[in-house]
């Protein structure tokens, strides 16, 4: 298999309010380069969009009941599996509980910046990609899990109960504790901060220079920098400020190398070891190399990381000291046998490591593996443990640019680009939005 991750095939994404979707004028990914300004575009509708999702007809009473909390890449990818294998006759009810209309695929929301994707490409409605399934959406929050009844309660509909329960509710952004930091900073997680992003650039299109400060130079903030220097160009002063001694610390050092060439390339100034002291509206205070520096600012950019998403119900559960839920290799609660959770709420077990990553390609492995060990108790089966399997690191680095590190080899420029955006494809969720996509790059008729 193809190399396979980047920031948010890095991070989960924090969950957000259903909305309406406004959505970008699709673009095809391989457009011209980009020159000194990008108008901003008004989003358009994804193709086949419809109005209302009409839920699956009921399951036969006494069905047994799997309920899967959380349609990010863990909880959707679990309930497809499970669909699979089940198939539209099984008497097995599959309830999907999300408050977002919209999957995000996190790892090519940076590609919006640079109008290379368009919103639907990344982000289908949930009521596209299991209407052809026996899944029945319920689009609300979980509040609360009672593991004794077997029960979760809803903010809005009526209680679940449950036989097998999957819990799959990814991060949420670390809060921010530097003053000014929440009031005078845009995160980078969801289609919506996206949305936000794109307001934001198209009130500072009448300035000559744009000056941009990136809080943080992990993978997320390393993307943005690249991607919002090439859609802002000569326009566009990117500044990056981290606290650590060096760039995208976790990761190889060839990646690494790549990432500073990148960003030396594009001009984009770099402070490491810098201590962020205040954010006002002006821009952002710092300390570095003994002295107290102001970065001015148009538009700054917080990407401090995430944590995981707290237990629903009683705090008895086993954590460990990052806040994660302790598992078995299977991916069970312990005493909770029917219970699986998966994705960055799991301290999810790795060769080689102490804990799987908090990225979305392990919760994209961990999904089919709950499915199947899901399965294989129902019908009194042996289960499996979950082995993580570390398939490489990507980054994208500017308009058409990529680096894609894995199995010996490092690919960077154009070359990359082409390999992580075929890798994203291959794992989009379903065949028929692979199909649908793919028909729009190629220009052919929807």
């Amino acid at each position: 298999m193809a190399p396979d991750l980047g920031p948010a095939w890095g991070k989960a994404i924090a969950r957000e309010e259903p909305s309406a979707i406004v959505q970008q004028a699709g673009h095809p990914w391989h457009s011209p380069r980009l020159h000194r300004t990008m108008p901003p575009k008004p989003f358009a509708s994804a193709p086949g969009d419809h109005a209302a999702f009409r839920p699956s007809s009921p399951n036969p009473r006494g069905a047994i009941h799997i309920c899967i909390l959380g349609g990010g890449f863990g909880g959707l990818y679990c309930a497809l599996a499970l669909h699979r294998h089940l198939g539209k006759a099984s008497r097995v009810r599959i309830t999907l509980v999300e408050p977002r209309d919209r999957f995000n695929f996190t790892p090519l929301l940076y590609e919006l910046l640079t109008y290379e994707l368009a919103p639907w490409e990344i982000a289908p409605a949930y009521r596209d990609l299991l209407k052809p399934t026996t899944v029945d959406l319920r689009q609300d929050w979980a509040e609360h899990i009672d593991l004794a009844q077997q029960r979760v309660t809803l903010r809005h509909a009526e209680p679940l109960t449950y036989d097998y329960l999957v819990v799959a509710l990814g991060s949420q952004m670390r809060p921010p504790t530097t003053p000014g930091s929440q009031t005078h900073t845009l995160p980078f997680n969801t289609l919506q901060d996206a949305e936000q992003m794109e307001q934001r650039l198209g009130e500072l299109e009448h300035l000559p220079q744009v000056r941009v400060v990136v809080a943080g130079a992990g993978p997320s903030g390393v993307e943005l920098a690249c991607k919002l220097s090439d859609r802002l160009g000569s326009r566009g002063h990117v500044t990056v400020v981290d606290r650590r001694g060096e760039i995208l610390r976790s990761y190889p050092a060839r990646l690494q190398r790549a990432a500073a060439c990148a960003l030396a390339k594009r001009g984009v100034d770099v402070y490491l070891d810098a201590a962020i002291e205040a954010v006002d509206a002006s821009g952002l205070t710092f300390s570095h190399e003994g002295k107290t520096l102001h970065c001015q600012a148009d538009l700054m950019l917080w990407t401090v990381g995430t944590v995981p998403r707290s237990w629903l119900g009683e705090n008895g559960l086993k954590q460990t000291a990052f806040g994660q839920c302790q598992v078995q290799p299977t991916l069970q609660l312990p005493n909770y046998s029917n219970v699986f959770v998966l994705g960055d709420m799991a301290a999810m077990p790795a060769p080689g490591r102490d804990r799987a990553p908090t990225t979305a390609q392990a919760a994209y492995q961990a999904g089919p593996t709950v499915a199947q060990n899901v399965l294989a108790l129902i019908a009194n089966r042996p289960l499996k443990p979950f082995i993580y399997n570390h398939l490489g690191d990507m980054l994208t680095l500017g308009q058409g640019e990529a680096v894609v590190c894995g199995f010996g080899l490092c690919i960077t420029g154009r070359l990359g680009g082409l390999s992580r955006r075929w890798a994203y494809w291959l794992r989009l969720p379903t065949s028929a939005h692979r199909w649908r996509v793919l028909k729009h790059w190629l220009g052919l008729k929807r």
